[in-house]
């Protein structure tokens, strides 16, 4: 089996558990005769990518930012998409995995899956797993993190997308698939539950050993692994004793309410207890102080409030260590309360101290014998052995049974109520618009002619062109490229689009500008993709701008409630089929000022019609002075996105709580350009406070600054 792992954690770097998992799983595939290659970001490659060998498997390193699109699509969209990169080049280089094994944190697999999905190749025949290991979407608001400020935002929904398309979810707990389902109903059908292999290095033979009264705390000062609840717990104990608690882990985590660090924050808050050497905080150290000052525990606390189940607690349980736990994560699937471990419930009050208090009055007989049970424990739970024929059932059942999905695997999937009507012709009809654009046209036409799609015909709405010059091409565009040509009174750019919609005669539809051209794959590849899926009724890509700017537009599939607040889809230039956007997508021409398709695409989606982008640039958009968007302005689109908010109103009630939490945390959403760049909010309030107190109040220099910062706010 020819099996690859994909990862954001991996040694040297890194020593989390996402790394732990890695390396174990690893060495355990390779050890039973898996052929087994992880792919790493490593910003330190220098070149694409680099092949190490260590021990029996493969690890390829690549540089994070070498794509094209890092700078238009945000660090972790762009890593993701590094990866699907790198996977890519790889197959093309002739080695073609059996199986590919992804982390779910930070969404690494979304544009993996998304070449599987949308593009042809080999990929279509490899299944995916996905691996649960601390979902951001999960654990980011327990920890206080703004869920919807970008990216952040962006980050949990790749993740959730990813769950969905995977064509297999692994588990270590209950605890975990459940907390899933919860967030994606229907998840947990093809959630399977393994628990993470350990080899676990056997401590030694002298016994269970301890420095009486310490009290050790390892991992990551959050508020997710319980951190705060346990100081909460100490500041009682301490009114009755001087136990010691020392907490060992990282300790730069931002404590977003504060904006300081988890570290500077409990330093800040007890102060008192760490002056008197009650509480000792260490961050990371290096391995032989950390093994020092856990062979010392007299107990090692794990309070998550909630957690998938964390390496720190098998860990010390391997080493005979005594740990005590909170009933809330997947280490209440590993510990019998009294037999190899303890357990205590955050939700009864005073329950960890009685617990703890319990634990301190054991004699050493007493947790010699727990601390042996803790060892076996994990040796029966974890060891490779255990967790190798689990595993390599669960991927040869998948192996299998492969089959690639007739369904694209959406997110959120209104209801249609739209049934195609039979119509077996391959004809494409594409649409465009027409108003005094004779200077672009034959450009456009011409993309059109080199286009791989054969089956198509070209409707020109000539919207009441008067310009001599556009009016004289038209006869050569049509004697030329076969176009049809209609000729109507101006009615603007929603009534050309639907009459041109309306006596079109293909199974597929497409709009196109005058000015705008499509790379020679465009059209074939959307409507493979139309073919493929029967959930899918229109296709976008990847934008490239040419003349007046030159950088691009990495669009993203529709899906509320993002759409609501801005346009993620190149909707001027979309393939659809033709019937379903007949019954829900015409134009409608009160949105005006160029937004028209825009609300044809919320449209659609609100009825059940979903639509996907195919990751590549397919589509080049004209950037000139004088077009119709470079001339909208803030009062405009104001106007446009009230009509159509009116107009869907009830789609957007149903989203609506989201929808204004990601309004609240980065501002208007015409002012966005993509989810993978945090934005800064001010308002002109601030902005005139701001400026009030640097430049003096009804000077030339304040009037002036004002001026300014008006001006932009109208864009």
């Amino acid at each position: 089996m020819n099996y690859w792992l994909l990862t954001t954690e991996f040694p040297p770097f890194y020593g989390g558990g996402i790394a732990t998992y890695c390396v174990n799983t690893a060495e355990m595939l390779a050890g039973q005769g898996y052929s087994i290659t992880v792919i790493t970001p490593d910003s330190d490659t220098g070149s694409f990518y680099k092949k190490e060998t260590v021990n029996n498997y493969t690890v390829m390193r690549f540089d994070p930012y070498h794509s094209k699109f890092a700078n238009y699509i945000g660090y972790y969209a762009g890593l993701s998409y590094r990866f699907a990169e790198v996977v890519e080049q790889l197959i093309e280089e002739g080695n073609i995995p059996d199986m590919i094994e992804s982390q779910d944190y930070q969404g690494i697999a979304y544009y993996l899956l998304q070449f599987k999905l949308l593009k042809q190749g080999p990929l279509n025949n490899i299944p995916v797993i996905i691996t649960l290991h601390s979902p951001a979407f999960l654990y980011l608001n327990i920890n206080r993190v703004p869920l919807y400020k970008f990216p952040d935002y962006q980050v949990c929904e790749m993740e959730k997308q990813t769950i969905v398309a995977a064509d297999m979810i692994i588990s270590p707990t209950k605890y975990l698939r459940n907390a899933i389902e919860n967030e994606i109903p229907g998840s947990s059908q093809k959630i399977k539950i393994i628990p993470n292999p350990f080899a676990a290095k056997l401590p030694q033979a002298e016994g269970f050993t301890y420095k009486k009264n310490k009290i050790v705390f390892y991992g990551k000062l959050s508020l997710q692994k319980g951190v705060m609840n346990l100081l909460e717990y100490f500041k009682e104990i301490w009114k009755i004793s001087n136990l010691q608690l020392v907490l060992v882990g990282g300790t730069d985590i931002v404590y977003h309410p504060q904006m300081a660090t988890m570290g500077d924050y409990v330093k800040s808050l007890y102060k008192k207890y760490i002056s008197d050497g009650r509480l000792i905080i260490k961050d990371k150290i290096h391995p032989d102080e950390l093994k020092k000052e856990m062979s010392e525990a007299h107990v090692v606390v794990i309070p998550s409030v909630t957690d998938n189940l964390p390496y720190a607690l098998i860990e010390n349980m391997a080493l005979g260590k005594i740990v005590l736990a909170s009933v809330q994560g997947g280490q209440a699937e590993v510990i019998k309360d009294g037999e190899n471990g303890f357990l205590f419930d955050h939700n009864i009050a005073g329950d960890f101290s009685k617990k703890l208090f319990s634990i301190l009055s054991l004699e050493k007989e007493g947790l010699q014998k727990i601390s042996e049970n803790a060892i076996a424990s994990i040796i029966s739970f974890y060891s490779f052995r255990q967790i190798f024929f689990k595993k390599h059932d669960a991927i040869l059942e998948l192996k299998n049974n492969y089959s690639f999905p007739s369904l694209f695997p959406f997110l959120y999937q209104e209801q249609q109520s739209y049934h195609q009507v039979e119509n077996n012709s391959p004809l494409l009809s594409i649409v465009i618009p027409y108003y005094n654009m004779g200077n672009y046209v034959l450009e456009t036409l011409e993309s059109i002619h080199n286009s791989q799609y054969p089956y198509k015909e070209i409707i020109i709405v000539n919207d009441g062109s008067d310009e001599q010059k556009s009016i004289d091409i038209l006869p050569l565009a049509e004697k030329k490229y076969g176009c049809k040509i209609i000729n109507t009174p101006n009615k603007g750019l929603a009534e050309a689009r639907n009459t041109g919609a309306k006596n079109s005669q293909g199974r597929y539809l497409a709009f196109l500008d005058p000015d705008d051209k499509i790379a020679p794959g465009y059209y074939s590849k959307a409507i493979g993709v139309l073919e493929k899926f029967r959930n899918v009724y229109g296709a976008g890509c990847f934008v490239k701008y040419f003349e007046k700017r030159s950088s691009y537009w990495i669009t993203s599939s529709p899906q509320p409630p993002y759409i609501l607040a801005h346009n993620s889809i190149n909707s001027s230039a979309l393939i659809y089929k033709r019937d379903a956007f007949l019954k829900a997508g015409l134009n409608d021409k009160k949105v005006d000022y160029g937004l028209e398709d825009y609300e044809s695409v919320i449209s659609m989606i609100s009825q059940g019609y979903n639509m996907v982008v195919l990751p590549e640039v397919l589509f080049y958009y004209r950037v000139r002075k004088n077009s119709m968007f470079r001339n909208i302005n803030r009062n405009k689109l104001l106007y446009s996105y009230k009509y159509i908010t009116e107009k869907h109103a009830e789609y957007f009630r149903d989203h609506a709580v989201e929808l204004i939490q990601i309004l609240n945390a980065n501002g208007p959403g015409f002012l966005f350009d993509s989810s993978g760049f945090e934005r800064k909010v001010f308002s002109i309030q601030t902005i005139r406070s701001i400026i009030g107190k640097k430049i003096p109040k009804n000077s030339a220099a304040y009037r002036f600054t004002k001026k300014i910062f008006l001006l932009l706010a109208k864009k």
